[in-house]
């Protein structure tokens, strides 16, 4: 390739899985210089395949799942490669373009990270004693080629009183209260992002209707969008990420066993519409996480009683749903490594902490 324009390389490169990019980063000064470069590697996170691994959250631990996609089989959830900080205990992750954002209950401080290039960059937050609070990354979508990561802080008190909502800038270290005034819902699941922006399951205050929530990292307002048209209230519901590229949705009838899964053809801050991806008789209480493998057709959702089922969308009857029981209750994400780096603060030293990002 050193025959080749500089452009047609860098274009080359930029189709190239991150993972594979680290590893050619120590063979070549040139392409070790171009990946830490930001304008290629934001580049190169929107024209990358996606190559689409699972973590699962155990024991306060992040971990490399590797995860059997056959659904005629029993499904195995194996832990491989543990990506946690040593120093604490992770209580939940929040990953936008590759970086994870993890908070814990033990110590006043969040840390970024990013696993594949083994970035870190710890970030100090007030106590919240007096009620409990949830993160969400993001960034603005201005600057396409620079994006400014921003980092959402929903204080919520225990009394169910309105919670109050926080900005972090990591361009410049610095907390501000979001002016958004007293909101009439309230948010009941773990969130999601997606192209920056990061979406939730809401509930009305005043007549307990569900929907979904967008924040706009850009403009820094909140948006509700419409949930798939069959969903009824009394029903679990969760969200999903695939590829990093749709949103999925799904949705438990606890009446029935009826299970539906919806993908995202088109959404933005405004607006969402959605295609059912298929529908099947399980039954099961409480799913909780879930996650699509769109080459193979294939869901694994696992439940608060520790079960994983594996479901083929194109074999969905109930006698060929696959369950297994897990000893332990696994969240599982289905996330996309990248070269995505993390905006320094102004003379810190981040300790490094480098994993092999392999299945």
């Amino acid at each position: 390739m050193s025959d080749l324009p500089g452009d047609l390389v860098e274009e080359i490169l930029s189709r190239v899985p991150a993972t594979s990019l680290k590893r050619l980063g120590s063979t070549c000064k040139r392409w070790s210089g171009l990946f830490k470069d930001r304008r290629f590697t934001e580049k190169h996170f929107c024209k990358a395949a996606k190559q689409s691994l699972v973590l699962t959250l155990k024991e306060s631990s992040v971990f490399l799942a590797s995860v059997s996609l056959n659904a005629a089989s029993p499904i195995s959830i194996e832990v491989k490669v543990p990506l946690s900080l040593k120093e604490v205990g992770i209580d939940n992750i929040f990953h936008c373009n590759g970086l994870l954002l993890c908070n814990t209950s033990k110590d006043d401080r969040i840390v970024v990270w990013n696993p594949c290039l083994g970035e870190t960059r710890w970030i100090q937050i007030k106590p919240d004693y007096q009620g409990y609070s949830e993160f969400a990354l993001g960034h603005d979508n201005n600057n396409k080629l620079c994006p400014a990561y921003k980092i959402m802080r929903r204080h919520q008190p225990y009394d169910g009183q309105f919670g109050v909502f926080e900005i972090y800038e990591l361009s410049s270290d610095s907390w501000r209260v979001l002016d958004g005034g007293s909101l009439d819902w309230f948010i009941y699941t773990s969130g999601v992002s997606l192209k920056g922006n990061a979406y939730w399951l809401s509930c009305d205050r005043k007549d307990d209707s569900e929907f979904l929530t967008s924040f706009d990292f850009s403009r820094e307002r909140f948006k509700r969008l419409c949930l798939p048209p069959t969903f009824q209230s009394c029903c679990r519901i969760c969200l999903s990420v695939v590829r990093e590229e749709q949103l999925s949705v799904l949705h438990q009838n606890c009446n029935t066993s009826k299970m539906e899964i919806w993908l995202t053809n088109k959404i933005d801050t405004e607006a969402a519409l959605w295609t059912k991806f298929f529908t099947v008789d399980l039954h099961t209480h409480n799913p909780f996480s879930f996650f699509i493998d769109e080459e193979k057709k294939v869901v694994v959702c696992c439940n608060t009683a520790g079960k994983a089922y594996t479901i083929d969308k194109y074999c969905t009857e109930s006698s060929l749903v696959v369950t297994t029981e897990l000893s332990w209750i696994p969240c599982i994400y289905s996330y996309v490594p990248s070269l995505v780096q993390i905006p320094a603060k102004k003379k810190s030293k981040e300790r490094n902490l480098s994993i092999e990002m392999t299945k």
